[in-house]
């Protein structure tokens, strides 16, 4: 007979599995197109799999490869891409409370593993259910692992595809994205977040500053968030 601990373990990875069915259906053409995007900018099926191994970021792997490809110097590379990363930290800040009795190894190996579309995903079910380390790393490894088999099939495809932005791929890391986190807009404070931080960001692209407006528009979703939060919190009460 299966053990009662067994059956619960099984049970939250199937909880893991179900979470990451969403993530994986989009970053197959997302990563897919990724890796196209680098191999097109002078990367070898190899370097591809090893950057999406260690960096695992839509937006900062698309980012490098565009400045790949315009002959970037690495200094820069490492540069642009840390800053509109790290909107990753506000991330794992938020996640936080839940992960608080975590080793300290569990923790930094579950944080090197955030993604927008991943951090919707357990933000939601942490809210409802609580941090489960097998649910949580189950999420984690699936999406990750199909991140770095897409990016690599799509650099080994790259010269089967001579035009890979007519089909508009790199669209779905923003589709995806907003698929996952508007139904879980649940209260007043999430949605002034999101909507304060969207136009935030499309008023900076509309200067050609879209890197800096990635970051103060995530700064300024979170803060605007938060004190609406708070504030209905003390109207309530």
């Amino acid at each position: 007979m299966v053990s009662e601990n067994k059956k619960n373990k099984i049970n939250d990875f199937l909880s893991g599995l179900k979470l990451f069915f969403p993530i994986g259906a989009g970053y197959l053409p997302l990563g897919f197109a990724c890796g196209i995007v680098c191999a097109e900018a002078g990367m070898s099926v190899v370097q591809i799999f090893i950057m999406s191994l260690f960096v695992y970021a839509g937006a900062g792997q698309y980012i490098a490869g565009g400045m790949i490809a315009a002959g970037a110097s690495p200094f820069s590379i490492i540069i642009t891409t840390l800053i509109v990363n790290s909107r990753h930290v506000l991330y794992t800040s938020v996640l936080y409370p839940y992960i608080a009795k975590w080793s300290f190894l569990k923790q930094s190996i579950f944080a090197t593993e955030i993604t927008d579309e991943v951090f919707a995903m357990h933000s939601s079910y942490m809210a409802k259910n609580g941090a489960n380390t097998v649910t949580a790393f189950t999420l984690n490894i699936f999406s990750h692992s199909s991140w770095i088999i897409s990016n690599t099939i799509g650099g080994i495809s790259a010269s089967l595809i001579p035009d890979s932005s007519k089909f508009g791929l790199d669209f779905t890391l923003y589709a995806l994205f907003i698929a996952l986190i508007l139904p879980r807009l649940v209260n007043y404070a999430q949605a002034a977040a999101f909507i304060t931080g969207g136009l935030i960001a499309v008023i900076f692209a509309l200067f050609d500053m879209v890197y800096f407006g990635i970051i103060a528009g995530a700064v300024a979703g979170a803060t605007v968030g938060f004190y609406t939060g708070r504030r209905l919190h003390y109207v309530q009460q």
